[in-house]
């Protein structure tokens, strides 16, 4: 059993190291068995969860409340949806969509190029309202 796990482990590797985008999530999400993975690409910290679209959708509604961001705008679709709200850091996008019955995705950029470390900072608050 551990061969097979060493196995994908190093398949997932190179496919890491040679591909970007979601599929680099997916593959992440595939090896964390269980657990989200979280990337950082372009701007946006991404992550796949395993929890329902409005498990997802109340989570980030509940941390931009818990911290202090006053929210400017709310649309929630049946499958997707985006949150807008204002920090001191500038404009903070939450994107949520609904990848299955307990999948989800969920998008963190803040301000017009995105913020790493703030946007970590974000998706650790998230991640404890996640269910």
């Amino acid at each position: 059993m551990k061969f097979k796990t060493w196995i994908l482990a190093l398949a997932a590797t190179g496919l890491l190291l040679t591909q970007t985008g979601c599929a680099v999530l997916l593959v992440g999400a595939a090896v964390g068995i269980g657990a989200g993975a979280v990337a950082y690409t372009k701007g946006d910290l991404e992550t796949l969860e395993p929890v329902s679209y409005e498990s997802a959708w109340t989570a980030v509604e509940e941390t931009a409340k818990e911290m202090g961001f006053p929210i400017t705008k709310r649309d929630k679709k049946p499958l997707e949806g985006t949150l807008l709200a204002k920090s001191h850091y500038g404009e903070v996008t939450f994107t949520v969509e609904n990848k299955g019955e307990k999948l989800s995705f969920i998008s963190i950029r803040v301000g017009t190029f995105g913020d790493e470390p703030f946007s970590r900072q974000i998706f650790e608050k998230l991640k404890g309202k996640l269910k």
